[in-house]
């Protein structure tokens, strides 16, 4: 006795759960791996295919929640790392920015090179973090307080961050403001080498 748009929304959000949970398995098993020591070798990755696909993935969760996501991918833009790997970390620092945002705020993600490093930056004009709650960010198992805590979140997409990028020698830090937004700055190492 469900008329056809509730059937919709049903499906909708058990297709959402589903891809969340499968999110979280993923989370773990690289977690899996990088705390075993075996990882798929990196290699010169352009940042632009794997920004594209992290876009076209998070826009419509962007566009429900009223915030608009823009990708910057300049020419040249290299990474030393995995395919897999760089999605990751792409995708759990754009996501977590439009979590905590606000309609009518946006999500930046810029991927620039440089001489010795790329460097990409996720920035957001959302709800900001606070002072006290900035060295833990990246802590395994933090998921936030102060009206930033998600109950559904599981604290390992920043920690994962943090590890993939030590494991490369990739550097990642992060500055926020309460109120005004979060900008996380990552720099990835760019050996002179040609892109596979």
């Amino acid at each position: 006795n469900m008329d056809n748009a509730t059937a919709r929304e049903f499906v909708s959000d058990i297709g959402n759960e589903a891809e969340r949970l499968s999110r979280i398995t993923e989370d773990l098993l690289r977690l899996t791996r990088l705390d075993s020591g075996v990882a798929e070798p990196p290699r010169l990755v352009e940042a632009a295919p794997v920004l594209e696909r992290v876009a076209r993935m998070l826009r419509p969760v962007a566009e429900e929640k009223g915030v608009e996501l823009l990708i910057v991918s300049i020419t040249g833009a290299v990474v030393l790392a995995t395919e897999g790997e760089l999605h990751q970390i792409l995708y759990n620092l754009a996501e977590n920015a439009i979590k905590y945002n606000r309609p009518g705020g946006y999500v930046r993600v810029t991927a620039e090179p440089g001489e010795e490093a790329t460097i990409i930056t996720v920035e957001d004009n959302g709800i900001g973090i606070p002072a006290h709650e900035l060295p833990r960010v990246f802590d395994r198992g933090f998921t936030g307080c102060n009206g930033r805590m998600d109950k559904r979140a599981t604290g390992i997409g920043l920690y994962l961050c943090r590890q993939i990028c030590r494991r490369l020698g990739h550097t990642i830090a992060v500055d926020s403001e309460p109120g005004r937004g979060t900008r996380v700055t990552i720099g990835l190492a760019r050996p002179y080498l040609e892109v596979e």
